[in-house]
């Protein structure tokens, strides 16, 4: 899967940019302020229909505008498709070969998008629904079922939820629950198998530390879902809501026998959290032949000489099309073959 072309009109300080981008590496430099970064978060758009740097897309809508527009040429399995979306104050539009309504899952299918920036770190620190999130993201591109079984478990936590809150009878949507939840808990149990081995080994290198991962599943491995949710009824009763199941799933992140939260510094964890997306990757390509794109933003920041190499020598090596941004090609030399453009005011323009 590579990317071909992006055009990208209203995002942020950028009102209109045209991208030819090569399947390998992707280069965008410019001073700080100048557009870098809204570049990238308009091909992320584009697959996840929203930001990764804030939770109102709309404010990526650019000022004294009503509506931004991105639209891309991708090759997927050797077959072009071209994917539009268009976000305005009053909604979200999407088109993949020209036909609209399409959903954003489709689009993510079509160009499946990974980010390390400098807030990555956020993925170790931040709340547990974060690194759900994540998660998911791995097990929704190599598990086709996945998304229906996280939507029914969703629709059955929201009723049993209703249902507590009125004071009726939970036990249908208990019942209900503790199968839809089985069904997600194993798919993230299997993915999780997977991605926790190549961990392992992209950690060790990045970090040069030995890095290990456990998936908790949100009640006690000791027992079943359904007698967890059983266990747990009077207390819910009174929280009036569901407190176990997995909503309640997290990943735990150790670094040579420290919990990389507590213990790390931030450069530290922007390594661990980079190993993590870089994992990901990893066992995407695995599983479905090709790694989507992956975009770095100002991958040297919080980071000394040497981490920045390591994570340098990592990037050589993952199995994505790669969309970085740097300050300069002093500080992020391209490499041969790659495209470069340079970012000045919101204006992008192609070096030759």
């Amino acid at each position: 899967m590579a990317l071909k072309r992006v055009r990208i009109d209203r995002v942020r300080c950028i009102d209109h940019a045209d991208l030819d981008l090569e399947p390998g590496r992707n280069y965008i430099f410019g001073p700080n302020g100048a557009g870098k970064t809204s570049v990238l978060e308009a091909i992320y758009l584009l697959s996840r229909g929203r930001s990764f740097r804030t939770r109102q897309s709309k404010r990526l809508i650019q000022r004294g505008q009503t509506s931004l527009a991105v639209l891309g040429d991708a090759v997927v399995d050797s077959v072009s498709r071209k994917l539009a979306l268009q976000l305005s104050r009053t909604g979200l539009e999407t088109r993949l070969d020209g036909t609209a309504g399409t959903g954003i899952a489709e689009l993510a299918r079509a160009l499946p998008a990974h980010v390390i920036d400098p807030n990555i770190h956020a993925l170790i620190e931040g709340e547990p629904s974060r690194r759900r999130r994540f998660l998911d993201w791995g097990v929704f591109h190599v598990e086709p079922s996945f998304l229906d079984a996280w939507r029914r478990f969703r629709r059955c936590l929201g009723q049993r939820n209703a249902a507590l809150k009125s004071g009726v009878e939970i036990e249908p949507w208990s019942r209900a629950l503790a199968e839809a939840g089985e069904t997600v808990h194993a798919a993230r149990q299997a993915y999780f198998e997977r991605f926790a081995a190549v961990v392992s080994a992209i950690g060790g290198s990045l970090t040069d530390a030995r890095l290990t991962i456990s998936y908790r599943p949100g009640w006690s491995r000791d027992t079943t879902l359904a007698e967890a949710l059983a266990a747990s009824e009077d207390r819910d009763r009174v929280a009036l809501t569901t407190q176990v199941g997995p909503h309640r799933a997290d990943l735990s992140v150790v670094l040579d026998e420290q919990a990389v939260r507590e213990a790390a510094s931030r450069g530290q964890q922007k390594l661990v959290a980079a190993a993590l997306v870089l994992s990901q990757v990893s066992v995407f390509a695995e599983a479905t032949g090709q790694g989507g794109v992956l975009l770095v933003d100002d991958p040297a920041a919080e980071l000394d000489t040497q981490s920045f190499e390591r994570l340098s020598l990592a990037l050589d090596t993952v199995p994505a099309q790669l969309v970085l941004t740097g300050l300069s090609p002093a500080v992020l030399p391209p490499r041969p073959g790659a495209a470069v453009f340079h970012v000045e005011r919101g204006s992008v323009r192609a070096m030759v």
